[in-house]
């Protein structure tokens, strides 16, 4: 017969009970703290935290003071520092600061399992060096001590430009001013690129582009950059129409803003078309200037403002009127004139004068009025048929002068 031992014994073999979460966690934080607090070389414990800020504490007293620079194929890049603050990527304004990696330069140079710190110098001797450090301390001892030279040149990437905006087309001389570099490459932002020292540009589109110069020395490259603004390029042209003293002047570019017209006369207006009468004929520059508030174009055209041409035609025959005499103004009788007036732009007339002599050259008629001609009579009677002679005298209202003389017949109508 079994025992109570026994019995109980089998009552609660086999039996398991896992703890809960919270009691878990509990025993997860106790069990982290005793690895943390007891020195184990094969995982991070407080002594190595100990050593880190000891060292940490060692670079920031001897950093140099001015000193941007970023160091690529080193995994613990955040103990690369600048004065006595660490950065992970330095920026200079414009300017900014690279390290290819070279063929000499592993991952083998530095234990990155053992490195707690990373210490770069930087000075402006020939022999520049940039030393960096590693260092692994134990509870009792210094373990470990690696130490590898790098040297950094003394190089810089510049340029300045003849100007930094204009209109299209826009051309810009760059101006290399880096020092010891061993080559450079320029990237102008419109997919143009070079590989000269000095370079000169020209934009043909408006817009706004990202110049860079990337410079190198050795395994170590730097980056400058600077924008160039190009605006549109506004096209002046005039279209003409001329009336006898007025010019009509029409601008054919929709792009500009402004219209400055100047006719040549000393006078001047503004807008896209404009209407201007001339006081005396001749040959004028008439000029437009046109802007978009930021470019400008002129263009320029001589205009001739000429006199019209203004005429009279005399008739060669007059039949008179049988009747008798009249005053002398235009009339119809029978279907023809019947006073001797001259035909054509009578309105434009500014002075006259006419004679009529017989064929002795006897005067018959005078007259100062180009609306009084002849009626064939002489002191109210009627001049005998033949051939008479006429001399006139005329001006238009344009200046234009005339002295003619002609003859014309006198015939009766039966």
């Amino acid at each position: 017969m079994a025992s109570p031992e026994d019995l109980f014994r089998n009552k609660f073999d086999g039996f398991e009970r896992k703890p809960s979460d919270e009691v878990w966690q509990k025993i997860q934080r106790r069990l982290f703290w005793q690895r943390f607090l007891k020195f184990n070389p094969k995982t991070f414990n407080i002594y190595y935290l100990a050593a880190v800020v000891g060292t940490a504490a060692l670079i920031t007293v001897s950093a140099p003071e001015h000193q941007d620079l970023l160091v690529e194929g080193v995994t613990s890049a955040h103990h690369v520092y600048s004065g006595s603050t660490r950065k992970i990527l330095i920026d200079n304004g414009n300017q900014s600061v690279l390290q290819s990696p070279s063929a000499d330069f592993h991952d083998d140079m530095i234990d990155n399992s053992d490195s707690s710190n990373l210490n770069i110098k930087k000075s402006t001797s020939s022999d520049l060096q940039s030393k960096t450090s590693v260092t692994a301390h134990n509870q009792d001892n210094i373990q470990s001590t690696k130490t590898h030279e790098i040297v950094i040149p003394d190089f810089t990437s510049k340029f300045k430009m003849s100007a930094s905006s204009g209109c299209a087309p826009f051309t810009v001389t760059f101006k290399n001013l880096s020092k010891n570099i061993d080559y450079c490459y320029w990237n102008f932002g419109d997919g143009e690129v070079s590989y000269d020292q000095d370079v000169k540009k020209t934009y043909y589109n408006e817009g706004t582009y990202y110049v860079t110069l990337k410079t190198v020395n050795g395994t170590f490259a730097q980056v400058f950059s600077d924008t160039v603004t190009v605006y549109a390029q506004p096209h002046a042209e005039i279209a003409t129409v001329t009336s006898m003293q007025t010019a009509i002047a029409e601008a054919r570019n929709t792009k500009a803003s402004t219209f400055v017209w100047d006719f040549g006369d000393g006078k001047k207006s503004v807008g896209q078309k404009v209407s201007h009468l001339y006081s005396d004929y001749g040959q004028y520059l008439l000029k437009l200037i046109i802007s978009n508030n930021i470019c400008y174009d002129t263009i320029a055209t001589e205009l001739a403002i000429s006199a019209p041409e203004y005429s009279l035609k005399f008739p060669n025959a007059l039949i008179p009127s049988v009747s008798g005499p009249n005053d002398g103004t235009f009339t119809i009788e029978r279907g023809h004139p019947t006073v001797f007036i001259p035909k054509g732009d009578i309105s434009m007339i500014s002075r006259y004068s006419i004679k009529i002599l017989n064929r002795n050259g006897k005067e018959v008629f005078q007259s100062n009025d180009v609306n009084y001609g002849w009626n064939g009579y002489y002191r109210n009677e009627l001049l005998p048929q033949g051939v008479y002679v006429y001399r006139a005298q005329y001006e238009f209202i344009n200046g234009e002068c005339a002295n003619i003389t002609g003859n014309i017949t006198l015939r009766w109508e039966e």
